[in-house]
């Protein structure tokens, strides 16, 4: 009766997930490993090597062969971003000021739902199932900022349902796992148009003639992850994981607002199928990652763990929308990088029921400066955590876990888009993660 409990329990939080997963904040780029409460307290650096927490499921999918009992887990993280915009002189294409203010700040705060399940199917033999949000961005500033022909909201969610299995291959010693890693994603992107310097050759005034755009679209698809965990000896772990690229592609459509004046200006030119509603579609292609992870334990009192990871951004070069009424396709350039994030943590544990962490991390930004937009103002920062867990009874446990990100100001010099002008300047930018977590063996 337990198990059918938690099974009728899983499924109803599946629905709870589905329903929460809204707008999100950006990590690194706009990847989230904002997965676990106990986590967050030492700064991710044990997600690889942990065979206790049901959350490693998403670091490592190898983790849970080793878990002593099944068990079902579920963590909510409220991540809220500060991103302010200093102005240094954005101007037209033409060398006009960019009207309007600096945004205040366009930041949002998001919360990010994650559910874990593990069962044991045969000896040495067990499978789970994830539900979470690996990526996912949100920015939203005012539709007469500076920046608003660039930007104005940004909002991209992703759901990954992932079913795993893991065998433990040599008995306490080695576990293989993987996962198939099923993704819905929902983007709404929207920003201004400055039909006055589109038209200038009609003698329009730049930022005199704004329309707007509104662009919708989701997807299905599909990728893996692989994970390995070697226990060297009973206090030394090491996991490798390694999670693929997804090629979405994003089928929706396109809502123009665009002034009268505009509209007959451009059916004067024949081009009558331009800024009109439409299906449109855009391909997003989420990055690979591989991570390797280590865990030591000193003594009864204490443990460290430490991670590496390589994510692969350089794959964003271009956002490119195709639209189906015959208007030429908009591109916006990213070439983004690829990044490295270090990070290490710190167990105590001053009785058998409590933990006490501390982490840090030090995490690259993927965006260049001549392609830092305002819907991702990304760059290096660094963490901040701590975190506690409370072991109530033999089979309920309470994690919580706090970060404050320190990011460096990420100057924009963007340049490359002239029709929605030259913005110029820098974001000052932080974010403060609040997560909680809740774990039932049975």
């Amino acid at each position: 009766m337990k198990k059918i409990g938690a099974l009728l329990c899983w499924s109803s939080l599946i629905a709870a997930v589905l329903a929460l997963t809204g707008s999100q904040a950006f990590a690194s780029g706009f990847a989230l490993v904002e997965q676990s409460g106990k986590g967050l307290g030492e700064a991710f650096a044990g997600g690889r090597t942990d065979t206790k927490d049901p959350s490693s499921l998403f670091y490592n999918p190898s983790a849970m062969a080793f878990m002593e009992r099944n068990s079902v887990g579920m963590a909510l993280s409220a991540i809220d971003i500060t991103a302010n915009f200093k102005d240094d002189g954005s101007r037209t294409a033409t060398g006009m000021p960019l009207t309007g203010g600096n945004g205040g700040d366009g930041g949002e705060t998001g919360v990010i739902p994650n559910l874990y399940y593990v069962q044991e199917v045969m000896e040495r033999v067990k499978v789970g199932l994830t539900v979470n949000a690996p990526f996912g961005l949100a920015t939203k500033y005012p539709d007469d900022w500076k920046g608003r022909y660039h930007g104005v909201k940004s909002d991209l969610s992703i759901v990954g349902i992932s079913p795993t299995v893991a065998v433990e291959v040599l008995p306490d010693l080695l576990s293989l796992g993987g996962s198939v890693n099923v993704e819905y994603a929902d983007a709404k992107l929207t920003n201004a148009i400055d039909f006055g310097t589109i038209l200038m050759a009609a003698g329009t005034t730049p930022q005199a003639l704004d329309g707007f755009a509104d662009l919708t679209g989701d997807d299905w698809a599909v990728g893996y992850s692989l994970g390995l965990l070697c226990t060297i000896t009973p206090d030394t772990r090491i996991g490798i994981s390694y999670r693929s690229k997804v090629d979405h592609k994003l089928s929706g459509k396109v809502k123009f607002g665009v002034p009268a004046t505009a509209r007959g200006i451009l059916d004067a030119m024949g081009l009558s199928n331009y800024f009109i509603d439409t299906h449109a579609s855009a391909r997003l292609t989420l990055p690979e990652t591989l991570g390797l992870g280590a865990y030591q334990q000193l003594g009864e009192a204490f443990a460290v763990m430490a991670d590496v990871t390589w994510t692969g951004w350089s794959r964003f070069k271009e956002l490119v929308v195709n639209f189906n009424s015959g208007q030429e396709p908009s591109v916006t350039e990213e070439h983004w990088t690829d990044i490295m994030c270090y990070r290490l943590g710190l167990n105590y544990f001053p009785d058998p029921k409590w933990t006490i962490r501390v982490g840090t991390a030090y995490d690259e930004g993927a965006v260049k400066t001549a392609y830092r937009t305002p819907r991702i103002p990304d760059n290096d920062r660094i963490w901040l955590s701590v975190g506690a867990g409370y072991q109530f009874t033999d089979d309920l446990r309470m994690d919580i876990g706090y970060a404050h990100l320190f990011i460096n100001d990420g100057k924009s010099d963007l340049v490359n888009k002239p029709e929605a002008g030259y913005l110029l300047g820098k974001y000052e930018t932080s974010i403060n993660i609040f997560s909680i977590e809740g774990s039932l063996l049975f």
